[in-house]
Formats: C-alpha cells, sequence, structure tokens
C-alpha cells in the first residue's frame, strides 16, 4: 500500500525527490542482536510505562514526547533529524498517539473539535507518525489508541488492525477497552484477573493530572508486548 497525503511532507522526500514508497517491508519479530545493540523508539509515552520493560532488558530506549523535559514535536521530526540524533536504525516503535480527538468517550465535543481545527491537526499528526515508521521501517512497530473514530479518519491503518485488549487481560483489575495497530507479534501472553476497580479512568475526577494518568500504559500489558516483541 502507498500512503497518500493531503498535506506537506516534504522533509521526507529522498534525494531523487520520492517522498514515500511501498510499505512492504516483513518485520522480523526476533533477530540476532543483542538487546544492548537494539533502539526502542517510543513516541508520545510520557510516562515511559509501555517502554519501561525494554529500558530495564538492557535497550536502548528513545522517549520523544513534547510534555517531556526535554520536549521533542514530533511534527518537527524528519528524515534529516532523526538520522542527527543516530535514530536511523530502530529496532521497534512504540507509538501511544493522543486521543483527545479521536476517542469514544469524548464524542460529544468531536462536532466542535472538527469545526476549530483540532481534530485535523490530530490526524495530521496520525500521518506525521506513520511517515517516521515508514522512514524507519522497524522489526515491529505499533499504534495504540482508544475505541473511536481513529480508524475512519485514518484509512490507512485499516490493513493493521485494530487488536483490541482491556487491562484485565493482562492482570491489572479495570477495564479500559484499547486498540492497537500495526505490525507486531499479537500472540501475547494473558494473565486474565477479574476487573475489580471496574473503568476506573473514566470515573477519575476532574484535574490537571487527570489526562496524564488516563493515558499511562498498564503495567501488565505493557510486560506482555515486550516478551512477544523482543
Amino acid at each position: 500500500m502507498t500512503f497518500q497525503f493531503g498535506f506537506d511532507l516534504d522533509g521526507w522526500r529522498d534525494e531523487e525527490g520520492n517522498r514515500h514508497g511501498e510499505y512492504t517491508f516483513t518485520p522480523s519479530y526476533v533477530d540476532e542482536l543483542l538487546p544492548a545493540q537494539k533502539t526502542i523508539l517510543s513516541l508520545f509515552d510520557v510516562s515511559g510505562e509501555w517502554a519501561k520493560p525494554y529500558r530495564e532488558a538492557g535497550y536502548r530506549v528513545a522517549h520523544l514526547d513534547i510534555q517531556n523535559f526535554d520536549p521533542v514535536d514530533i511534527n518537527d521530526i524528519d528524515r534529516n533529524w532523526l538520522i542527527d540524533f543516530g535514530l536511523e536504525d530502530v529496532h521497534g516503535i512504540l507509538a501511544a498517539l493522543p486521543c483527545t480527538d479521536f476517542a469514544g468517550s469524548g464524542a460529544r465535543w468531536w462536532e466542535g473539535k472538527d469545526r476549530a481545527g483540532a481534530t485535523q491537526k490530530s490526524v495530521e499528526l496520525a500521518y506525521q507518525t506513520l511517515a517516521i515508521i515508514e522512514f524507519l521501517r522497524p522489526s515491529w512497530w505499533v499504534l495504540e489508541n482508544p475505541v473511536g473514530r481513529l480508524e475512519k479518519l485514518v484509512p490507512e491503518l485499516t490493513p493493521f488492525g485494530p487488536f483490541y485488549f482491556n487491562p484485565c487481560d493482562f492482570g491489572d483489575p479495570y477495564t479500559k477497552k484499547t486498540g492497537l495497530w500495526g505490525e507486531f507479534n499479537k500472540d501475547m501472553k494473558r494473565n486474565p484477573v477479574e476487573p475489580i476497580e471496574g473503568s476506573k479512568m473514566h470515573l477519575l475526577p476532574p484535574g490537571p493530572d487527570r489526562q496524564f494518568l488516563r493515558s499511562v500504559t498498564p503495567a501488565g500489558f505493557a510486560a506482555a508486548f515486550h516478551e512477544a516483541n523482543p
């Protein structure tokens, strides 16, 4: 398949002026590299929880997020930026794309966001993420978002998912149905538990930390993902 963009991404053009090619690489879930020789690119993972098992296993992890102490706007990244920072050879990509304008839980605000242009900016950020993935062509990649309208607005994701899970499928006792799109090993070891905490993320009180707390990757899922996708 070929990604078709409705906005300019000249920063991704190669020396011949071509912007994108066919997304045809085949992922290899295990190779002969030692963990310490592998780099994981973690996008929008401000808490670091999704990439934590990789860090603990000795991987080199590059956390890129506009909310970090050393902020990076993903929109500012192009092929030269990645090369300059030594990130042209990446083993895996974790992308926890901001869901503010996609999640079904906020559907009552979609119309206003569409009119204000917020939705278009989020869609462009999704395509920028795909551009990074396509340029780097890692052994595996995964993009995460809750149930909502992401795939409708970014239909190029359709062949790559979604794979849905709840935290309670992997040992964390609450529900938050989440979708994954990508080329990765979906055969993750499950540890189902009773969701005795219910949908606790929806019940968090309003406050400055609410969005951050809702976005933290459940530890059980993060460990299972790492085990299946070394």
